[in-house]
């Protein structure tokens, strides 16, 4: 490569690389350093290389795939009308979180953080006693009205 061919791009790259195998060079230079230090026996300086490394924590945990979830998201309000049929179909006499949650196919602590946020914002809930939940007026979801066939 002639000197006249490089454009700012390329010596701009080359420059950043330049200076990442500098960096490279020195740690290798300090990793050099320690190995000696530990093959002399120098006690001051193994204290102060294995306290540098119990600094950074040693083992490193196992990483994570992006995104974390493990299924498809569940579209908005489905919770919200399974949760309110069960209790419409369970009457006065309410059901628990529990029951709710193995009913709906969702952990107890998540259907619990669902009544304590959302739930609380709709206003149709009653807590009862024993950890019973009761749909608030007994109103029934709604249901597509039958059609209506003209007398004749």
């Amino acid at each position: 490569m002639k000197v006249t061919d490089i454009n700012s791009k390329t010596l701009s790259t080359l420059l950043s690389l330049t200076k990442k195998k500098e960096m490279l060079q020195t740690k290798i230079t300090e990793i050099d350093g320690q190995i000696a230090a530990l093959a002399s026996g120098d006690t001051s300086t193994i204290k102060n290389i294995l306290r540098q490394a119990s600094a950074r924590g040693g083992r490193r945990g196992k990483a994570r795939k992006a995104g974390g979830r493990r299924g498809p998201k569940t579209p908005r309000g489905v919770l919200q009308k399974e949760i309110t049929n069960l209790l419409h179909a369970a009457g006065d006499i309410g059901l628990t979180i529990k029951e709710i949650a193995e009913k709906v196919g969702k952990p107890k602590a998540n259907v619990n953080v669902w009544f304590s946020t959302t739930g609380k914002k709709l206003n149709l809930f009653k807590r009862l006693e024993g950890g019973r939940v009761k749909l608030l007026g007994h109103e029934a979801p709604a249901a597509p009205a039958p059609a209506e066939t003209p007398a004749q």
